[in-house]
């Protein structure tokens, strides 16, 4: 029998040693403050040792603690890629693919039925998981992630340019012969993007100053109100492609290239798995390839490649 202290009491450890006060961890992890600070006065009481120094401004790492902290994050590491793989081996034909709700809902899931009309045998998990480590220790087979990665942990990625372009219901095409009449009708913006319209201005060189602006807090939101025809908004090509093909939405000038990627990772554990090349392969062809749509501001990018 193994003399630890209680897993859940390790594990919470981890989680409360990644905040700079108690009351902030607790916040996070839907706990009391006093709950908190009880489990980690436990922890310190079985090692003997404090493992946190309190401060009037929060708490902060002893050495014992730094030292437990690397302790944890490596066996539960460990523990984690264990646990995955004993699924993964008895999980079939399946694969597990993660990203934001935004791609899932916009850029993938409008598309999946080609791959089950493909691949009938094959089940599809999705994750909203946009996180690197959790592909590392096998969460997923499969990880897409969108904008500027300073650096690639992972040897294997392929990568696509992103196209952004203005988008909108095929009824407003009368009121925008040209880029520029896109002044005189409402700017469709997302909360957690607000640049998006400019960025595309500078990309186009075409000025917005004095258009009218209506915010959402969702981009799906976004996507309603441009297919009920209330305004313009700015997309990335990727995230209203069906749309597009469906004719909800038009994009009447084209999309342009900006200086952001999309990421597709594959597991380097299970990318020799059948059903996962299969999912690899159809999603180069079908989600990460580049449409030639003309654009009157297109510049050449480069083409969907292998990261080495």
């Amino acid at each position: 029998m193994r003399k630890l202290p209680i897993l859940k009491s390790l594990h919470l450890f981890e989680a409360v040693s990644e905040f700079p006060s108690f009351s902030r961890a607790a916040e996070r992890l839907n706990m009391t403050t006093g709950a908190v600070s009880y489990q980690m006065r436990l922890l310190e009481d079985w090692f003997g040792r404090r493992l946190f120094v309190r401060h009037s401004s929060g708490v902060r790492l002893t050495s014992d603690g730094e030292q437990l902290k690397r302790s944890c994050a490596s066996a539960f590491t460990m523990l984690e890629k264990g646990c995955y793989e004993l699924r993964r081996r008895h999980a079939g034909r399946s694969v597990v693919v993660g990203g934001s709700t935004t791609f899932l809902s916009h850029g993938l899931l409008p598309r999946i039925g080609r791959f089950r009309q493909l691949y009938p045998d094959v089940d599809l998990l999705f994750e909203t998981e946009d996180d690197l480590d959790a592909l590392v220790v096998g969460a997923l087979d499969v990880l897409f992630i969108g904008g500027r990665l300073k650096s690639l942990p992972i040897r294997e990625v392929h990568a696509s340019n992103e196209m952004i372009g203005p988008v909108c219901a095929p009824a407003m095409l009368e009121a925008i012969k040209n880029p520029k009449d896109i002044r005189s009708i409402s700017l469709l913006h997302e909360a957690d993007r607000l640049d998006a319209w400019s960025e595309w201005a500078s990309a186009a060189a075409i000025c917005l100053q004095g258009s009218r602006k209506v915010v959402f807090d969702s981009f799906s939101l976004v996507m309603e109100a441009a297919k009920s025809g209330l305004g313009a908004a700015i997309s990335s090509q990727i995230l209203v492609r069906s749309n597009l093909e469906k004719e909800e939405l038009v994009a009447p000038f084209g999309f342009v290239p900006v200086n952001r990627s999309i990421y597709m990772f594959v597991n380097e554990h299970a990318r020799n798995d059948a059903a996962v090349k299969q999912f690899e392969h159809w999603a180069l062809s079908e989600i990460m390839r580049r449409d030639h749509q003309p654009s009157p501001f297109e510049a050449p990018i480069r083409q969907i490649k292998q990261v080495a």
